[in-house]
C-alpha cells in the first residue's frame, strides 16, 4: 500500500530568478491556506490566496520578491492540481 500525503506535508516548487530556475521548499499551513517558503534554510516569506472580484490573487509577507509571488502561487496550485489522490 502507498504512503498516503498529507495536505500539509512540505513540497518542491521551482521558479525562475534572474534566468536561473531556483528550488524553494513550501511548507503548507496546516489551519490555513497559507504557504511558508524556504530558500535552502531561510525563510523568504509566506504566501497565500485571496479571492478578489478579479478571480484569486496570491499575497505575500516577508523577504520574497514581488516578481516572485504569482510564480510561486502558480507552483502551488500545480502541484495541488497534478498530485495524485
Amino acid at each position: 500500500m502507498g504512503k498516503i500525503e498529507e495536505p500539509w506535508e512540505p513540497f518542491d516548487i521551482q521558479v525562475l530568478i534572474e534566468g536561473k530556475w531556483e528550488r524553494l521548499l513550501v511548507i503548507p499551513d496546516r489551519e490555513e491556506p497559507k504557504y511558508e517558503l524556504f530558500d535552502q534554510q531561510t525563510s523568504v516569506g509566506l504566501v497565500w490566496p485571496e479571492k478578489t472580484a478579479q478571480g484569486k490573487v496570491w499575497c505575500a509577507e516577508g523577504l520574497i520578491a514581488k516578481a516572485l509571488v504569482d510564480q510561486a502561487g502558480e507552483q502551488i496550485d500545480q502541484y495541488y492540481l497534478n498530485k495524485p489522490e
